[in-house]
């Protein structure tokens, strides 16, 4: 990925299911399908021990649209 994905770039689903997240980990039943796809062919979260973590850029992306 070269570029942080900004808001636009995100449906509200996938925006919605990064912010709990984004803070570091959080369980893998607790994002939609398709919201988690997505995300992780972003760059913005991995898939780890059983759940997921934010990536860095996740961490910038949900800092700068809550910042706004």
């Amino acid at each position: 990925m070269d570029l942080l994905p900004g808001a636009d770039e995100l449906t509200s689903a996938e925006f919605t299911s990064l912010l709990p997240i984004a803070p570091g980990f959080i369980g893998g039943s607790t994002i939609a399908k398709a919201p988690q796809t997505q995300l992780i062919e972003l760059g913005l979260i991995q898939k780890r021990m059983g759940g997921f973590m934010a990536t860095p850029a996740a961490r910038t992306v949900a800092r700068i649209q809550i910042g706004r």
